[in-house]
C-alpha cells in the first residue's frame, strides 16, 4: 500500500509540474486564498484591511512567489469580510502546504502529488473488495493514467474532493462486504462522520454523501432490513455525531454566510448541460446560458413574486440560498419527467466515462504510452454500461442483496452528476466502470484457476434486472405524464395572461425594437417581465429568429431564440434589456410584441416556444434518439 501510495504521489506531481511548466494554468479561485496565506505566514486564519500589494500581486498571481517578510509586522489582520470558511480544511491544508514549502504556486506540485497518491491508494481499496491484488492493483493504475483525472489534477478546489470521495465510497463498500458486527459497524461509522466532516471543509459537494449512509445502512447491511436495528441507529448515532463535531467550524460558516447549493444545481439545469447529456429538449428552457448572474437574476425575481416585500437578497447568502431551494422546489414539482430523465441519461454518461475520455492528457507528457492506451480504449468505446450490466447481474447470482446494493451504487453515484454535469463535478467516479470490469476479470480468473464457475443462481439476476426495469418504467412513464399535465397548466397560463402590445408592426430584419422597462434599471431585487411574440409559422423562414437583447452591462443575459414552427414565444426579462431583434424572418412573420402586464401571478416563468398544437406536444425533455411517450 505504502509502495502505491508513493509511486502515485510522484507519478501525479510529474504530471503536475510538467502541466505547469508547459503553461496550462491551473483554475481554483486562486485568488480568494488569503486566509491561507496569511495562515502560512503566522498570521491566523485572516485578512488583511487594506490588502497588501506584495499579497495582492501573489493572488492574482502577477507574482509565482511570496515571502511571509513582505507582510508588514504592522499589517491590520482581521476576520472581517472572511467568507473564506466554507473552504476553511481546504485553506489549512494549502497554508499548511506553503508553510512547509513556501508560499508559491509552482512549488504546489508534492501537495497534488499527495492528493493524488491517496486518490489511487482509495480506489486501490474499492477494487479490493471484490477481486485480488493484482486485478485491484490494473484498476488502480488504469485511473491513475486516466486522462479524465489527469486533466482535472491542475484544479485544486475541484480535485481534493477525489481522496475522500472515493474514501467515503470504500466504507461503504466495506459496510456491506462483511457481516456487521458492532466493533465494525461502529467504527466504519465513526470513519464515514470524520472523514465526511473533513470533505465538507473542502467542498460543500460532500452534502450528497450524507443520505447515501443511511440507505445503505439501513437497507444493505447484512441481516436484512429489520434485523440489528439497535446497532445501526447506533450506527447512524456515530455517524452524525462524529460529522457534526468534525464539520462544526464549516457548518456555522455556511449557516452565517450561505453556502449556493442549490444555485449550483440551477446552474446544472441550463441548456449547456442538454448537450453533453445527450439531452433533447422540450418547448422551454430553464436558462439560456451557464452563469450565475442569471440565475441570481432568476431566483431573485422568483423570490418578489413569492413575497413583494423581500427587500435585497444578498447573492449566496442564507436567504439566497432559501429562495433558490423554494425555486428548485417549484421546478421539481412542474417538472418531475425531465428530472428521472437527466438522472439516466448521468448513468449511461457515467458507466461509459473511461472510453469516452481517452484522449492525451497533456501534449507531449509520456507520448508513446498515452497513444497506445488511446488506441485500445478506443475499440471499448461504448463497452461501458455492458461491463457494468455483467458484474450487476454476478453480484446478484452470487447474492440478491450485493446486487441490489450494486444496483443502488451505480444509480445514486451515476446518477446524482446531473445535479450538475461538469466533469469537474464527477471526474472521480470513473472508477466505477473499472470496479466492473475487474470484477468480471476476476469471474474469469476463478474459472481459469478452478476449471468451474462458483455456483450462481442467475434466475435471480434476470429478476432483479424484470423488477428494475418495471420500476424505472413506470415511475418515468408516470412522471411524464404528470409533467405534461403540469406543464400544459403553467404554459396555459402564460398564453390566457393580460398582456399589451408594445408597438404595431410591421417588424423587418436587423432592426432593434425597444421594449420600455415597467421598473428602473435600480430596482432590487428586479421583478422578471415578459415579452410575448406571436408569429404566424407559416410565413417564418426556417432560420427565422429573434434576439432578446441587452445592454452592455450584461451581455451573457443577450441571447438568439429561433421562431421556425411556433407560433408564441415567452420570454422573461431582467434589469437593461433593451428590445428585441429579428432575423431572416421573412415578410409577415411576426405578427404582434407584447410585454405582460401582470407576470407577478405566474410563479414558474421559463423561456417558453409554443408550436401551433403545443397542447399535443411532448411537454418535457427526452433521451438524444429515444422518446417513450
Amino acid at each position: 500500500m505504502l509502495v502505491l501510495f508513493a509511486s502515485a504521489s510522484i507519478w501525479g506531481a510529474t504530471y503536475w509540474n510538467r502541466s505547469f511548466q508547459a503553461g496550462r494554468q491551473p483554475q481554483f479561485y486562486q485568488s480568494y486564498f488569503e486566509p491561507a496565506v496569511m495562515f502560512a505566514c503566522g498570521r491566523g486564519f485572516l485578512l488583511s484591511h487594506p490588502t497588501i500589494p506584495a499579497v495582492r500581486d501573489f493572488l492574482e498571481q502577477k507574482v509565482d512567489r511570496l515571502s511571509c517578510d513582505q507582510i508588514p509586522a504592522t499589517a491590520g489582520v482581521s476576520d472581517y469580510g472572511l467568507y473564506q470558511k466554507t473552504w476553511l480544511y481546504l485553506m489549512l491544508t494549502v497554508g499548511t502546504a506553503w508553510k512547509l514549502l513556501g508560499v508559491s504556486w509552482s512549488g504546489m506540485g508534492p501537495l497534488f502529488g499527495l492528493l493524488f497518491g491517496a486518490t489511487v491508494v482509495a480506489a486501490y481499496g474499492i477494487f479490493r473488495i471484490g477481486m485480488n491484488r493484482v486485478i485491484a492493483l490494473a484498476g488502480a493504475a488504469a485511473l491513475a493514467v486516466s486522462a479524465v483525472h489527469l486533466q482535472n489534477l491542475p484544479h485544486l478546489r475541484d480535485y481534493a474532493k477525489a481522496p475522500f470521495m472515493l474514501a467515503l465510497i470504500w466504507l461503504l463498500f466495506a459496510m456491506v462486504s462483511r457481516a456487521p458486527s458492532w466493533s465494525r459497524l461502529l467504527a466504519v461509522a465513526a470513519a464515514y462522520g470524520a472523514v465526511l466532516g473533513i470533505g465538507y471543509g473542502f467542498r460543500t459537494d460532500f452534502l450528497i454523501e450524507i443520505p447515501v449512509f443511511f440507505f445503505v445502512l439501513f437497507l444493505f447491511t447484512g441481516g436484512g432490513w429489520l434485523r440489528n436495528l439497535p446497532m445501526k441507529f447506533a450506527a447512524a448515532a456515530v455517524c452524525l455525531a462524529l460529522f457534526a463535531c468534525v464539520a462544526w467550524p464549516v457548518i456555522s460558516a455556511v449557516r452565517r454566510g450561505g453556502g449556493c447549493q442549490w444555485h449550483a444545481a440551477l446552474l446544472g439545469l441550463t441548456d449547456p448541460f442538454n448537450e453533453v447529456l445527450l439531452i433533447a429538449p422540450g418547448p422551454y428552457s430553464f436558462g439560456h446560458e451557464y452563469s450565475d448572474n442569471l440565475v441570481d437574476s432568476t431566483v431573485d425575481a422568483f423570490a418578489v413574486r413569492q413575497d413583494p416585500a423581500v427587500g435585497h437578497i444578498e447573492y449566496c447568502s442564507p436567504q439566497y440560498d432559501a429562495a433558490s431551494g423554494q425555486y428548485l422546489a417549484a421546478l421539481a414539482r412542474i417538472f418531475p419527467g425531465d428530472a428521472v430523465t437527466r438522472t439516466l441519461a448521468s448513468i449511461a454518461r457515467i458507466t461509459g466515462l473511461p472510453f469516452r475520455w481517452s484522449d492525451q492528457p497533456l501534449p507531449g507528457f509520456a507520448r508513446l504510452f498515452f497513444r497506445l492506451r488511446l488506441g485500445l480504449l478506443r475499440l471499448l468505446r461504448g463497452t461501458g454500461p455492458i461491463f457494468v450490466g455483467l458484474a450487476l447481474a454476478g453480484l446478484a447470482a452470487a447474492d440478491l442483496r450485493l446486487g441490489l446494493f450494486g444496483l443502488f451504487v451505480i444509480g445514486y453515484f451515476g446518477g446524482y452528476p446531473m445535479l450538475q454535469f461538469g466533469v469537474r463535478h464527477y471526474f472521480h467516479l470513473e472508477f466505477l466502470t473499472w470496479w466492473a470490469a475487474g470484477f468480471i476479470a476476476q469471474g474469469l480468473w476463478l474459472r481459469v484457476r478452478d476449471g468451474i464457475f462458483p455456483a450462481l443462481r442467475w434466475q435471480r439476476a434476470i429478476a432483479m434486472y424484470a423488477v428494475t426495469a418495471l420500476v424505472i418504467g413506470v415511475a418515468w412513464w408516470g412522471a411524464r405524464v404528470y409533467q405534461q399535465r403540469s406543464a400544459r397548466s403553467l404554459f396555459q397560463s402564460y398564453v390566457d395572461a393580460p398582456r399589451d402590445e408594445v408597438r404595431l408592426g410591421p417588424y423587418g430584419p436587423g432592426t432593434l425594437y425597444p421594449v420600455m422597462a415597467t421598473h428602473p434599471a435600480d430596482t432590487d431585487p428586479y421583478p422578471a417581465e415578459v415579452v410575448a411574440i406571436d408569429t404566424d409559422a407559416r410565413r417564418c423562414r426556417p432560420d427565422a429568429s429573434v434576439t432578446f437583447r441587452y445592454r452592455e452591462a450584461q451581455p451573457e443575459f443577450t441571447h438568439t431564440v429561433s421562431i421556425a414552427s411556433v407560433t408564441r414565444v415567452f420570454e422573461p426579462v431582467y434589469a437593461r434589456f433593451e428590445g428585441v431583434e429579428f432575423g431572416n424572418t421573412g415578410p409577415d412573420c411576426v405578427t404582434g410584441v407584447f410585454k405582460m402586464t401582470a407576470p407577478e401571478r405566474i410563479p414558474v416563468l421559463l423561456s417558453v416556444r409554443l408550436s401551433p398544437s403545443w397542447g399535443s406536444d411532448a411537454l418535457y425533455q427526452t433521451l438524444a434518439g429515444l422518446s417513450l411517450r
